[in-house]
């Protein structure tokens, strides 16, 4: 399976969401905008709408997901690009306090690659597609 997912702004958040966790399936990926980025409680972008809809910047190209990317570029690109803060997240198998969807990653992580943290979570038993 080719690990890589692509978009231009034309792709439903919904859609690039299931094509992040087809690829990387023990992780998740959430898009917010950027005003919500030091929150404590987040409300992401509406997931029925394209990133063309809810982007708050136009910037120049189109952002490529490989699994040799790290979490930092992924965020970094984001912002730069759509003006949009993204968080990757993963769901534990022990489960989450109620009102949690999912753990996101933190600083420690932000230079691992998409690959290497989805074989940390996937050893770690996180839940697979929950996307």
């Amino acid at each position: 399976m080719a690990r890589e997912v692509s978009t231009n702004g034309r792709k439903k958040v919904e859609t690039l969401y299931k094509d992040f966790n087809e690829n990387f399936p023990h992780l998740c990926l959430r898009i917010y905008p950027f005003s919500e980025k030091d929150k404590s409680t987040k409300y992401p972008v509406d997931r029925t709408k394209s990133l063309a809809e809810v982007r708050a910047k136009r910037g120049d190209g189109e952002i490529s997901f490989s699994g040799r990317k790290n979490i930092a570029t992924i965020e970094r690109e984001f912002e730069n690009v759509f003006g949009l803060y993204v968080q990757i997240g993963y769901k534990p198998a022990s489960g989450l306090p109620e009102g949690i969807s999912h753990y996101y990653t933190s600083g420690a992580d932000d230079k691992k690659s998409l690959t290497q943290l989805n074989r940390e979570k996937e050893a770690a038993g996180c839940i697979k597609g929950a996307w």
